[in-house]
């Protein structure tokens, strides 16, 4: 059984409420999560949508930390990211990197 996805106008829907709510207190953090969200596939994995909800709901510092001192190399030692948030944390870091 595939998991399900957002499409068309669901998608939509979720994107710009994510950017909306992707509206941080720094700059830096706003860049990072712009960035992803405006270079997903029209298409989404419900569970990652959620999971990056979740995570747009986390306090301000900490998601700034999460994102800006991250560690690939050693993703457990990062700032002490939740570990459901680290493989995303990893997905926002590269695409802004590429």
């Amino acid at each position: 059984m595939s998991a399900k996805h957002l499409t068309g106008y669901e998608f939509d829907r979720w994107r710009k409420k994510s950017l909306f709510l992707a509206k941080r207190g720094n700059l830096e953090s706003e860049l990072l999560l712009a960035k992803y969200l405006n270079t997903l596939d029209k298409k989404i994995n419900i569970e990652k949508a959620h999971l990056f909800r979740e995570l747009l709901s986390e306090n301000d510092q900490n998601l700034f930390r999460w994102l800006m001192t991250f560690d690939p190399k050693s993703p457990h030692e990062t700032v002490q990211s939740p570990e459901k948030y680290l493989t995303l944390i990893q997905e926002i870091r590269k695409n802004y990197l590429n």
